[in-house]
């Protein structure tokens, strides 16, 4: 990771052409790193809390859950079967913040990282 920021710090042989404020590259890598940190910790706690009610319902709330709701569908089966849309829709959630808060700062930050060797007239990958 510090080869990835190198250039854009001031630090570890800087290229000429390095950001004249070097803290800047570090407190935008900060910033994502801690949206990054609470999007994931508010989405485990949201489906670790889902699957935990389940799982107690299906122990405790046995007559709750053997409710039919129609034919042989109960409201275990569909709860169940809510696991994996519930899955789907906090990954879905998860992609949808990440194009609009996370994306653009790491962006931000590859071009600053890619800047002076763009200005070198380097071309090609890392």
């Amino acid at each position: 990771m510090v080869d990835y920021l190198e250039g854009t710090t001031g630090r570890r042989g800087a290229r000429p052409g390095a950001p004249a404020a070097p803290g800047a590259a570090e407190a935008r890598f900060a910033v994502l790193r801690r949206r990054h940190a609470v999007y994931g910790t508010v989405l485990v706690a949201l489906f670790l809390g889902w699957y935990a009610a389940f799982l107690l319902m299906s122990v405790f709330a046995r007559d709750l859950m053997a409710v039919r709701v129609a034919g042989a569908v109960n409201v275990g089966l569909l709860l169940g079967i809510g696991q994996f849309a519930s899955t789907f829709l906090l990954a879905w959630w998860f992609v949808r913040c990440a194009e609009r808060r996370l994306d653009p700062v790491a962006d931000e930050l590859r071009l600053r990282a890619d800047a002076p060797r763009l200005r070198a007239g380097e071309v090609g990958g890392r």
